[in-house]
């Protein structure tokens, strides 16, 4: 944007010396010729708001140039009104791509005294119109010029107004849901994931959301960039953060439906309010518009598959192919209720603890008469695999509320597993040592030991 000024580098700030003569008439002022252009002063003369946007919109160079330009000059108690406005407390906090935005607003080419403004649209450097009236007073956009007016810079006008002036492409967030994470620099990844993915609209006009919004860092931290996923994937992504309804914490549900169409699970807990297991929500209850915003610490993924189409991808990797073959050879060999690979598809919900490979070689190795998975005989292996199911979704922060009072689960086998929360391990042996794989019809934990139910 600062490029865009060839042969007129766009000045905007303003400060002036003026008095008013000893009249009635507000307008008779004498104005004391100025040997410094625009910038230097607004810096010497109390304008700290703007002189502060300025630096940090990285305009200061490029606004003292010849010019000439005409400047609408807001005081800083606009800039107060503003910032309080977009619920913000430091300009500081404000995207830098915005604030610019804002400045070039309030500039327009030449220079124009009050005697010579005449009523119409005129364009800025923005490249947003502004819209000039002079019909009881010079008025632009409605927000009155007031004293000091007509200061002359080396390189320009100055005509104070008491507002800042918003364009229309950053006016429609005012006052909306998504104006908490546009107008805060801490957002600046989503609100441009938001615009990648086209959903700005739908979120700018749709009532009562609740949006679980990732900071710039939770963006990070999950290794995401935006601009290298596919607008349609961005899209699913982002509307897994939104749910169709203005929930507050105080009546946060278990399970809430998203626009994405996949549920988020919620687990409300002494050390904290998580969703899905991880993403910790970090800030509650911003509301603005008729929705609200919850920021949260990690960026929402929705699930891909179920259990099984979850485990089959996990084999990716080379560390779940024993349970997937475990799990085909009920399908190939079992009747229809033991047919696992079905049972694991449907609804749901399932919490599967999820051997690894190394654990499914070790139960080989238990038995001498077992080289393979073919040689555990099939009934055997159905209730060793119905013993790693329990009936329920249960992320890790819900452990503690699912078990019983002897700390056990129940499985789909019949039999409890014994859960021992202080060192995280399953029937005193097997160590729960991956967490929180959400699926469409639950949640996988992997452990590091085949749990053996009693025969």
């Amino acid at each position: 944007m600062k490029k865009i000024l060839s042969n007129s580098i766009l000045i905007i700030t303003l400060a002036f010396f003026t008095s008013a003569c000893d009249n009635d008439d507000n307008n008779d002022v004498m104005i004391i010729t100025q040997t410094k252009n625009i910038v230097e002063l607004a810096q010497i003369n109390g304008f700290t708001s703007l002189a502060q946007a300025l630096t940090r919109a990285n305009l200061v160079d490029a606004l003292q140039g010849a010019g000439p330009f005409t400047v609408f000059a807001p005081t800083n108690e606009a800039f107060d009104d503003l910032l309080a406005a977009i619920g913000q407390t430091n300009i500081n906090d404000v995207p830098v791509s915005v604030l610019e935005k804002i400045l070039l607003y309030h500039v327009v080419s030449g220079s124009v005294m009050s005697s010579q403004i005449t009523a119409g649209d005129v364009p800025t450097l923005n490249g947003e119109t502004i819209n000039l009236t002079t019909s009881g007073g010079i008025m632009v956009n409605g927000v009155s010029v007031i004293n000091p007016f007509d200061v002359e810079a080396t390189n320009g006008v100055i005509h104070t107004i008491n507002q800042v002036l918003v364009p229309s492409d950053i006016a429609q967030f005012v006052n909306t849901v998504l104006e908490p994470a546009y107008f805060n620099n801490g957002f600046s990844t989503l609100i441009e994931a938001a615009v990648k993915a086209n959903v700005v609209s739908t979120l700018l006009n749709t009532p009562n959301l609740t949006i679980f919004a990732p900071t710039n860092d939770a963006f990070e931290a999950s290794g995401i960039d935006p601009s290298q996923i596919d607008d349609s994937t961005l899209a699913s992504v982002l509307t897994y953060h939104v749910v169709g309804a203005k929930v507050l914490s105080s009546g946060i549900p278990s399970e809430a439906a998203t626009v994405n169409g996949e549920n988020i699970y919620f687990s409300l807990v002494d050390s904290g309010n998580f969703i899905n297991g991880d993403t910790e929500i970090i800030a509650e209850d911003i509301e603005s518009g008729s929705g609200v915003v919850h920021v949260i610490d990690m960026v929402l993924l929705p699930p891909t598959g179920n259990i099984v189409e979850t485990a089959i991808e996990l084999t990716s990797t080379g560390e779940f192919t024993s349970l997937v073959a475990a799990l085909s050879r009920t399908a190939n060999e079992g009747s229809a209720e033991q047919n696992l690979i079905t049972v694991l598809s449907g609804d749901g919900p399932f919490t599967v603890f999820a051997p690894t490979n190394a654990a499914f070689q070790a139960l080989l190795d238990s038995n001498t008469g077992w080289n393979t998975l073919n040689d555990i005989p099939l009934d055997t292996l159905i209730a060793v695999l119905t013993y790693h199911v329990v009936p329920a979704r249960a992320f890790d922060k819900d452990l503690p509320s699912a078990v019983n009072m002897n700390n056990e689960l129940p499985t789909a086998n019949g039999q409890n597993i014994m859960v021992n929360l202080t060192n995280f391990t399953l029937n005193t042996n097997s160590n729960i040592i991956g967490t929180n794989t959400n699926t469409t019809n639950g949640v996988i934990h992997v452990i590091d030991q085949v749990l053996i139910p009693t025969f």
